[in-house]
């Protein structure tokens, strides 16, 4: 046998060496993706293929695998997160529907069964019971109207609408509010018209809300505002107040649902914690952005943006 057949058959024998060397790392790295799939099965959903492997295809699907597990683990974890909102929206509507219920189901009791009620009782009773369903009706008005926004994530259709004309007409609206908490408005906006891009019912939903809000906080300081400001492609409304303020830990929060604050507000006029939530969504349907700030014991400004027109 000459010496170029026994180098043919040398590199024959390393030829088929290498290629069931191959075939091995292969098989290998084939049965670690299929324990690693078998641990993520099993809910293990942070693990990762970690392929060392010459083979591009299968780096290549390590890498597509990873990529489709961290979907997975997104997609899981907001599934998560929806369900727990779920089940403390439940909690929440129970709770605040069964207090106003229970309420005025006793003053009705009280009416129908004692007979020492006075007609003066009577009729006190019969106001309280008919604030307790006007309340009971605005929760669940606030319940349906955040269900509605949250399943219409569309935008809404936006014409110009004279932003000025609109404030002037819910500060008219407001007087007796006014009038009734002793305040004077400061009020700092534009005598002539000043036009933006917005749905006329959303925009005048958006002011009304901020407003009650400053005047349900601002009691306290005796003084509430609202500001108009333009900066570049946008018209921003500031709308303010000088009550108590805002926390720190519960500035992050005021726009979360059912977010009612601690005590930095009066608990006693705490809300359902949607106000502020179908206001924020309101602003970002029309193209706008909304902001707080606060410091406690001072002022605390809600600010809300809306192209120009």
């Amino acid at each position: 046998m000459n010496m170029s057949i026994i180098i043919l058959v040398i590199v024959l024998i390393l030829l088929c060496f290498t290629l069931l060397l191959r075939n091995f790392r292969l098989q290998k790295e084939i049965k670690k993706i299929a324990q690693t799939t078998k641990q993520i099965r099993a809910g293990h959903l942070n693990l990762r293929y970690r392929l060392l492997t010459p083979h591009k295809p299968v780096e290549d699907l390590g890498g597509e695998l990873n990529r489709l597990i961290d979907y997975f683990q997104k997609t899981f974890d907001r599934t998560q997160f929806l369900e727990d909102e779920r089940k403390q929206m439940i909690a929440n509507i129970s709770h605040d529907l069964r207090t106003p219920l229970t309420s005025l189901l006793g003053y009705l009791e009280a009416l129908s069964s004692d007979s020492t009620l006075t007609v003066e009782e009577k009729n006190n009773f019969i106001r309280i019971v008919s604030d307790k369903g006007n309340l009971l009706m605005e929760r669940l008005q606030d319940f349906f109207e955040l269900a509605k926004l949250e399943a219409d994530d569309s935008q809404s259709e936006l014409v110009e609408v004279n932003l000025t004309g609109i404030l002037q007409e819910v500060l008219v609206e407001f007087y007796p509010n006014f009038q009734k908490a002793a305040i004077t408005p400061i009020v700092n906006i534009p005598d002539s018209p000043l036009y933006v891009m917005s749905n006329q019912i959303q925009l005048r939903r958006v002011i009304e809300n901020l407003m009650s809000n400053a005047l349900r906080y601002g009691l306290d300081g005796k003084e509430v505002g609202v500001a108009v400001r333009e900066q570049s492609d946008y018209v921003w409304v500031d709308i303010w107040d000088r009550g108590k303020g805002i926390s720190p830990q519960d500035l992050s929060r005021v726009f979360e649902r059912f977010y009612t604050g601690a005590a930095s507000r009066n608990q006693s006029l705490r809300g359902t914690g949607l106000g502020l939530t179908i206001t924020k969504s309101l602003v970002e349907k029309q193209g706008g952005q909304i902001t707080v700030s606060s410091i406690v014991g001072g002022i605390t400004v809600f600010s809300f943006s809306l192209i120009k027109g």
